[in-house]
């Protein structure tokens, strides 16, 4: 299971590069993605308030989660979520300096193709 998904917020715009999904368009926002997808569960028939707060306010359930001693009570609801690519760059920390603590600067990588005079 991946952690690393945050839960989007309802004007955030995405756009997909793969078939349609719920939507007509391959760029939308969450919002209209959750409007899509409440009309096709109000589609399917027997609409009620009750199937709404799945995507409103959420449910009341209890989860069990693996190794866990008991049940947790709370909410659930339908929401979107995105994970990013994680880029191949090194990371430098906030000082500047690479892990081994040598000092990094964003032209190093232009100046090292530089060719250099004799």
């Amino acid at each position: 299971m991946n952690d690393k998904f945050d839960r989007l917020k309802r004007e955030d715009v995405v756009s997909v590069y793969s078939a349609e999904i719920l939507v007509t368009n391959h760029t939308f926002t969450v919002s209209e993605f959750i409007a899509a997808m409440m009309t096709l569960v109000k589609a399917q028939g027997g609409w009620t308030e009750a199937k709404e707060m799945w995507f409103r306010e959420g449910i009341d359930c209890k989860i069990l989660k693996p190794g866990a001693k008991s049940w947790q009570r709370g909410r659930v609801r339908i929401t979107l979520e995105f994970e990013p690519e994680e880029l191949e760059v090194a990371e430098v920390a906030e000082t500047g300096k690479s892990a081994d603590g040598k000092v990094i600067s964003p032209l190093d990588d232009l100046r090292q193709k530089i060719p250099k005079d004799s």
